[in-house]
């Protein structure tokens, strides 16, 4: 019976001890291409028999006995990534990311047996799979070099090696000719006993009684040290442990990987790998490794479905459509490695880099000459020199040491154009690393075009600059360059690493690379005068963040706190809220111009409309027209009240008079009483500079001064059309003693913000806070205790007569809240820092108060209208001489705000302001959306690198093209 729509889809697949009890004959059968199937394994697939060199009879059960080196034994398969590892069956039958018997992917070494010469090869002949048998070989089988590279490969998080509970782990398959991870899963358990290790692993080599690759890491290594993760006893209270979760890349599924125990055999051979894709528990497709006699019968999927419900909150609920999402099961995700690190060690290339030829600028420092690309391959060892050095845990890297021994090791470069080169390399063993770590001093090669990863894996700066250029300039993903260099590789006949393995070097690589000083303007300077601030949602997922993420907006204890400022309501030049409502529904219903009769505005009746339509228009329109003569009557009574000269000035423009001849005001009246009416604090229309300038006018009012208006535009204007200075000074006398009032209540802590001493200035490391900037902190953050938008997350329903945009776009969403960014006029980024919530005035207000010697001349940002009174109530003093406006890309969506608001207002009155490119900050977070994806997947140091990566590429190409330098 097909299962009902909707329902979770459980896959079979077979047991790794089922095949162990199976006679030899089957097996035997099985493994002939051309014989029988079993009916009980229609699925199974066998490698081709191996043949001994020299006609040896095989071992027991058609598997060859113990020999010292057997990496060739299994059938190779390629890599797959984790969203590959979960999607299903393979050709074979074997489940792709779980446990299974017979797994020729996992390829690794033999044990050593009785030591008789000769080795296991396939029938077909590939000898070359089999590495030799040299004195660097060890009791279990596998050479120094096999150990080093996935030693490294686990440093690195290309191969999986993950804590489960106790001394049991989640291990991943490993390829050792093509020296990547195949995707499958296994467990692993160790154990301590008179103060020898013993390891038992569930992967297929291990259970033929062989030395598996996992166990030989496992022995060989002091696991306790290696893994901070280990507990004494198990802390789970459930018998499902989630492993992975992970989303789907370019998808809304979610992988999701368990370790269940069972619980009739709670030991290793009891425990299944279970995975399940999809958004919710009773959706998607539901595997297990151990379902082999009915998946519909299996107890480890049930146990992990009730893992995942308690994960999800969805604990105690039934079915639930598939349609039926929920944003919780896509938020909370599990992650699979550490968050702050990039890897547990560096690489062996340390010097810095210079940045790729095409975007160096005139302020890089001359590091080396650079030297042409490296494509041909090296006829002697790579040599060491000294300055070689080994990437030890510690801080301080071992140097070479010129009377220790120097041995040479094969290593492979990889081009960018010739494919890969095999090569030796000098190196020397690492005195200060443990023995068990084998690690050992490499040269750098930066000299060489080279970058050293870990003396096995050696890659052109060409090849790694190509890619930065290729993801600065255009959407391209890791996995899209990957595929396009296999095929590049593929044309000479030659393999190029895995996605996992490049991914690793190139943020090694580009975390050495020398881009300073390309996070400014010469134009602008250090500090712009003008700055543009816009938040873009290139963002991680929420489980990635950790503790170092560090904005600009978190506290210190030594920060001032200031518990005289509290909010402070009525700062609109009118404090009656009703009059302002009633002032801009007068402004509104002069629509229509003189001489148009249609709603159109062209002058032309609109046909179609009878007798009878146009005699019940003519009644509702005279019941709109009583209401508008009896709120311009309501409107000038009031308003002659607080000031005889504006009621008159409203009369004037808005009168009786005007209204009957249906003539639509100037926009200039329209534009100044919209301002004074506005829903915004009047320190928007008049702050303290023009404050200054209106009242020296006031004193010497002549229209040879009106120029002194220019940074009051909407006064300015009205005085050039209305040509009556002296009757306007009784209302430019209110209007300044309005603002003086607000000024001075606001002004509760004049204390300066103190600045951080030298010695207290140590600059955090970027990679981990998620905040650069060209300019250094020198402040911290004020605290404000009274204020209550300072203790929690600011209201998002916010409405009514204010300007509701900031509210409206940012709601909760299932990522961090992306950067914050800063721009000059010339779309050149001069900082940015991680949203580990939504965007909010908190984000500008506090970069700019950290960091900027003096607050900026202008701030241009798409939600002015409230960061304006934001900053002012809290630091008046700081912000005193700064204007905030809107930009024109964003004015469009700010309906309520008033026009002192928007920066075209005043280039309106000022054409010096024409100059002000107030979209740059807008063009700059448009091309971050390149990226956008590629970070969606990233842990957050990762996603932090890619950023400022990208924004100094940006900011290159800016200087050169522009010649900004």
């Amino acid at each position: 019976m097909a299962p009902k729509r909707g329902a979770a889809i459980l896959e079979t697949d077979f047991s790794d001890e089922e095949y162990q009890d199976y006679p030899a004959s089957l097996i035997d059968s099985a493994q002939n291409e051309k014989g029988p199937h079993s009916p009980t394994k229609a699925l199974r697939q066998y490698q081709q028999p191996l043949v001994r060199k020299g006609g040896v009879k095989r071992g027991r059960r058609g598997i060859p006995p113990a020999v010292p080196d057997a990496t060739a034994w299994l059938e190779e398969k390629s890599a797959m990534g984790l969203t590959e590892r979960l999607k299903g069956l393979d050709i074979g039958g074997r489940m792709s990311g779980a446990e299974s018997s017979v797994g020729g992917d996992d390829v690794g070494g033999g044990q050593q047996g009785d030591g008789s010469s000769g080795g296991w090869e396939e029938d077909h002949g590939d000898a070359g799979n089999t590495p030799s048998w040299d004195s660097d070989t060890h009791s279990h089988g596998y050479t120094e070099e096999q150990l080093s590279v996935y030693h490294d490969a686990v440093d690195s998080f290309t191969a999986g090696f993950y804590f489960i509970e106790d001394t049991v782990f989640a291990v991943e398959g490993w390829n050792i000719k093509k020296e990547e991870s195949t995707g499958l899963w296994y467990h692993l358990e160790y154990m301590r006993e008179e103060g020898v290790v013993d390891v038992a692993c569930t992967c297929p080599l291990a259970l033929q009684n062989r030395v598996c690759i996992h166990q030989a890491f496992t022995k060989d290594l002091d696991i306790e040290s290696y893994f901070d993760c280990l507990q004494s006893t198990s802390t789970q209270d459930s018998d499902a442990v989630i492993c992975v979760r992970q989303q789907v890349p370019n998808s809304d599924e979610v992988d999701t990987m368990f370790s269940v125990k069972s619980r009739t055999q709670p030991g290793l051979k009891g425990r299944a790998i279970v995975t399940h894709k999809g958004t919710l528990p009773t959706a998607g497709v539901w595997r297990c490794s151990k379902s082999h006699s009915g998946a519909y019968r299996c107890t480890h999927i049930p146990e992990a479905k009730r893992a995942l419900k308690e994960l999800l909150g969805l604990a105690g609920e039934s079915d639930m459509p598939e349609d039926t999402g929920s944003p919780v099961a896509k938020e909370v995700l599990v992650p699979a490695r550490p968050l702050a690190t990039l890897s547990r060690h560096g690489a062996i290339s340390y010097k810095p880099i210079l940045p790729p030829v095409s975007v160096m600028i005139p302020k890089d420092e001359h590091l080396y000459s650079r030297p042409p690309p490296f494509r041909d391959a090296p006829t002697l060892p790579l040599p060491i020199d000294e300055h070689s050095t080994c990437a030890c845990p510690q801080n301080a890297r071992s140097m070479f040491n010129k009377d220790a021994d120097i041995v040479t090791k094969n290593c492979r470069i990889f081009t960018l154009t010739n494919g890969v080169h095999s090569a030796k390399i000098q190196l020397q063993q690492c005195p200060t690393c443990p023995g068990k770590r084998r690690r050992h001093i490499g040269p750098d090669l930066r000299e060489r075009g080279l970058f050293n990863y870990n003396n096995s894996v050696i890659v052109s700066h060409e090849l790694l600059d190509d890619y930065t250029i290729s993801y600065c300039t255009s959407e391209t993903p890791f996995s899209a360059y990957v595929t396009v260099m296999e095929h590049r590789y593929a044309t000479v006949n030659a393999t190029f690493m895995g996605e996992d393995l490049f991914r690793t070097v190139w943020f090694a690589y580009i975390s050495i690379q020398a881009f300073e000083n390309d996070m400014g303007c010469s134009i602008c300077g250090s500090a712009p005068e003008t700055i543009i601030w816009d938040g873009v949602t290139v963002a991680f997922h929420k489980k990635h963040l950790s503790s170092t993420i560090s904005p600009p907006t978190e506290k210190s204890s030594q920060s001032i706190s200031r518990p005289l400022v509290k909010n402070l309501r009525g700062q609109q030049l009118i404090t009656d809220a009703t009059l302002r409502k009633q002032v801009r529904q007068v402004i509104k219903s002069f629509k229509v111009d003189s001489g148009q009769t249609s709603g159109d505005g062209d002058g032309v009746d609109q046909p179609g409309a009878g007798e009878g339509e146009q005699e019940e228009d003519a009644f509702a329109e005279d019941d709109l027209v009583v209401d508008d003569i009896t709120r311009i009557d309501t409107v000038y009574g009031k308003l002659n009240d607080l000031c005889p000269a504006l009621g008159l000035l409203f009369l004037t423009a808005y009168g009786f008079d005007a209204y009957e001849s249906k003539i639509r005001p100037s926009i200039v009246y329209r534009s100044f009483f919209l301002q004074i009416a506005a829903e915004e604090s009047i320190l928007q229309m008049v702050n303290p500079p023009s404050l200054t300038r209106l009242r020296d006018f006031i004193a010497n009012p002549m229209e040879n001064r009106l120029s002194t208006l220019l940074p009051i535009p909407g006064l300015f204007q009205l005085l050039k059309l209305h040509g009556n200075i002296q009757g306007l000074i009784p209302m430019m006398t209110w209007i300044a003693d309005r603002a003086s009032s607000v000024w001075h209540d606001i002004t509760v802590d004049e204390r300066p913000i103190p600045v951080i001493l030298p010695n207290e200035s140590a600059q955090a490391d970027w990679r981990l806070t998620g905040c650069f900037y060209s300019l250094e902190q020198i402040r911290h953050r004020p605290d404000y205790p009274k204020l209550i938008s300072d203790l929690k997350k600011e209201d998002s329903s916010r409405g009514g007569d204010t300007c509701g945009k900031f509210y409206s776009e940012y709601g909760e969403k299932s990522k961090m809240g992306g950067i914050m960014a800063g721009w000059c006029t010339h779309s050149v980024c001069y900082g940015f820092h991680c949203i580990p919530s939504s965007e909010g005035r908190n984000d500008v207000f506090s970069a700019m108060v950290t960091r900027w010697p003096v607050a900026p001349k202008r701030v241009i940002y798409d939600f002015a209208c409230a960061l304006g009174p934001y900053c002012l109530l809290r630091e008046p003093e700081f912000f005193k001489n700064t204007l905030f406006a809107i930009d024109d890309f964003h004015a469009t969506g700010h309906t309520k705000c008033s026009p002192a608001a928007f920066l075209y207002e005043y280039a309106n009155a000022d054409p010096r302001l024409i100059s002000i490119n107030s979209s740059a900050g807008e063009c700059g977070n448009s091309a971050l959306r390149r990226i956008r994806k590629s970070v969606s997947y990233m842990s957050q140091e990762r996603a932090i690198i890619y950023t400022k990566t990208f924004l100094s590429v940006w900011n290159r190409f800016r200087i050169k093209n522009l010649k900004l330098s």
